[in-house]
């Protein structure tokens, strides 16, 4: 391959990944995780039209600054609608970029044709599929590739260009994600294994200068956050403060070193920990194999136990999408290997087979592959795929074969016939993007059916301007998430009392008055015009457009033009959306400045039982179904002093409800 040949090759094949990456991200209608994509979403829209890192103008502790730097500006100069799918079409490129470092620092070391197949290898992965969300994996999977190259060169040339180009990628990778601040120790640790694969620690000393930099950047960032009035590690700084188990950090860092094996395919980790293993007894001669080596290996450990620690106490499930920077890294492992020869024996080669095989088989996929976590862990959605087309005792009987003939196949294939390994393991990996793809279509188009529906704009396209949402605890609340994120009209989201919306989203307390009256506090400005609610609640005003949603505690949302002073008339809980009454869930109706009106309410009665029909918690009417019935209907007189009054309906079977409504006549 010519020189001008290679690098077509190169741009041709992150063209092709951008291509089909696109072709599949544009596919994905809103954002699948919350509240992760929508706020970095936010953030990017706040940063390119205002210039600060907040949502909705208010104060957010600090995630990243590049990830909302690339999504924030094609949803603000193209507009929201066009601007997703643009920024879709980013991300891809962004990610099958990783295959140029891959491809450059793997030249060094193998021939062009290899170095090619470890690009191909990392743009083939599943991981891919973020290219569809907004998530910080996106820059962070080319940066970190890059970030450990450049730690690589600055250990095997210690030159000042070296060391300079090493801290610009950690400052770019970190100013991605706070995790990459691992790269610190790790490049630490680097540096002293190639010392003892160099059989001498004479050059640590040219190393001093990097070590000053990364001081200076790490007590210019302490001061720079502490001068802000937050925290060294912004929205994670509650990760600092956190005790943690001993047993469990163990215990997750085995099932995340676990899902590395899985991550990269197995072999190219074990290949690279055989390198190291003959490195260390023997030396290693080529400056740059030796500091690829103490990179690959140094940050693969410290990111596992990084990734393991925070998940033991955090996430209870397998975080690979933390990991996945490594899987690069560990292709141009799986390539020099091959290319260089035979590095260990059977006997190492079964030693370190069977190590790692008791990594994979110890992770209970029984626990972990469900669709709780598949978000966060790409590659183990064709696992948990064959638990749903089969069921999850096949899955835990296929999952350790499947290991144990990929390590028996590492462990007694000759050398000569692993050298296919790298291309049946590209066959699998774009296979397994597709049904990663399709899946990740899927739940995106479920997520805009049950918070939605066709217009994720409605409220936008309804002609509301100066909306406020009033969230009253509906307990998806990813569905807040989403709703602000594609109508930019809310500028502002409202709690009633005892309720709050998970995520860094700013939020506004209010109580509701004994006549409906909504009570801000002082600071909160001036009202908004238009006020977005669950359909359950009934505001002082005019609707003006609604949305459907499915799956949720709700039948939907209403967006209200509302009065001044803003009021709240009723609110209705503990019925489902279509009307149902589960005992022993009691089924209520709050009605705001209440003297006197009709209760009118329709029961059908699907499981007999007593029905105890309340007034501010007095009875006032009793019913006793022998038997289950069509309906029955009651117009109730009800007068009370004025204020507040809860009508509750109260029954141990299963009640439906067709009209529960207050006639104030």
């Amino acid at each position: 391959m010519t020189r001008k040949r290679e690098w077509w090759a190169l741009a041709g094949l992150v063209l092709l990944s951008t291509g089909l990456r696109a072709w599949a991200a544009v596919k994905v209608p809103v954002p699948w995780i919350a509240p992760d994509e929508m706020v970095y979403g936010l953030l990017g829209r706040d940063l390119w039209q205002h210039g600060s890192l907040s949502i909705l103008g208010g104060s957010t502790p600090y995630y990243s600054l590049l990830t909302p730097l690339l999504a924030g500006f094609p949803l603000v100069a193209f507009g929201l609608s066009t601007g997703y799918d643009v920024l879709h079409g980013l991300q891809a490129f962004a990610m099958s970029l990783a295959a140029v470092p891959v491809y450059l620092w793997g030249r060094t070391m193998v021939s062009r044709r290899a170095a090619f197949l470890a690009a191909a290898l990392t743009v083939a992965t599943p991981v891919l599929a973020y290219s569809g969300l907004i998530m910080t994996e996106v820059l962070f999977y080319p940066l970190l590739a890059t970030a450990a190259w450049a730690g690589a060169e600055a250990i095997a040339r210690p030159t000042r260009r070296t060391q300079i180009l090493m801290l610009v990628a950690f400052v770019a990778v970190c100013a991605t994600r706070i995790q990459a601040i691992v790269l610190v120790p790790a490049l630490i640790t680097a540096a002293l294994l190639d010392a003892w694969m160099a059989r001498s620690w004479r050059g640590l000393r040219r190393h001093l200068p990097a070590a000053a930099g990364f001081g200076v950047l790490l007590v210019a960032w302490i001061a720079w956050r502490l001068a802000s009035g937050s925290g060294t590690l912004g929205g994670y700084e509650v990760v600092a403060k956190t005790s943690y188990s001993v047993g469990a950090v163990a215990r997750f860092v085995m099932y995340h070193g676990a899902s590395l094996l899985i991550l990269c395919g197995f072999v190219p980790a074990a290949a690279v920990v055989l390198m190291l293993i003959k490195a260390l007894r023997r030396g290693e001669a080529d400056a740059r194999v030796r500091a690829y080596l103490a990179v690959a290996v140094s940050l693969s450990v410290w990111i596992v136990v990084e990734v393991g620690t925070f998940a033991s106490r955090y996430s209870d499930r397998i975080v690979e999408r933390n990991l996945i920077g490594l899987a690069p890294v560990l292709f141009i492992g799986l390539v020099l290997w091959l290319e260089r020869g035979p590095d260990g024996g059977w006997i190492e080669r079964a030693v370190v087979g069977m190590l790692g095989l008791a990594l994979l088989v110890l992770l209970p996929v029984d626990r972990y592959v469900n669709i709780f976590g598949v978000h966060d862990a790409m590659t183990l959605i064709p696992l948990y795929q064959l638990s749903t087309a089969t069921s999850m005792h096949t899955l835990t009987r296929v999952y350790p074969i499947v290991a144990g003939v990929v390590v028996l196949a590492f462990v007694l294939v000759p050398r000569r016939r692993l050298r296919w390994f790298p291309v049946a393991l590209l066959v699998v990996l774009v296979g397994a993007s597709v049904l990663v793809s399709r899946f990740v279509v899927r739940e995106a188009k479920a997520q805009q059916t049950m918070f939605l529906g066709a217009d994720p704009s409605w409220i936008d396209n309804a002609g509301g301007d100066d909306v406020a949402y009033l969230y009253d605890g509906e307990p998806a609340w990813p569905g807040v998430w989403q709703t602000v994120f594609f109508n930019p009209r809310i500028d502002r989201v409202y709690n009633l009392p005892d309720t709050s919306v998970p995520g860094p989203l700013p939020q506004t307390g209010v109580i509701v008055l004994p006549d409906g009256t909504i009570g801000m506090p002082p600071d909160a400005g001036k009202q908004n015009a238009y006020v977005v609610t669950s359909n359950w609640i009934e505001m002082d005003g005019e609707p003006v457009a609604h949305v459907a949603q499915s799956g949720v505690s709700q039948e939907g949302l209403v967006l209200w033009n509302v009065k001044h002073p803003l009021r709240m008339l009723s609110r209705t809980t503990g019925l489902q959306p279509n009307g149902d009454i589960y005992g022993p869930t009691i089924g209520a109706l709050t009605v705001y400045d209440c003297r006197q009106g009709t209760l009118r309410l329709t029961l059908i009665v699907k499981q007999a039982g007593p029905v105890d029909i309340k007034v501010n918690g007095r009875v006032i009417k009793h019913l006793d179904f022998k038997a289950a019935q069509p309906s029955w209907h009651g117009d109730i007189p009800i007068r009370t002093p004025g204020g507040r009054c809860v009508i509750e309906v109260e029954q141990n079977g299963l009640i439906g409800t067709t009209q529960f409504a207050f006639d104030r006549g």
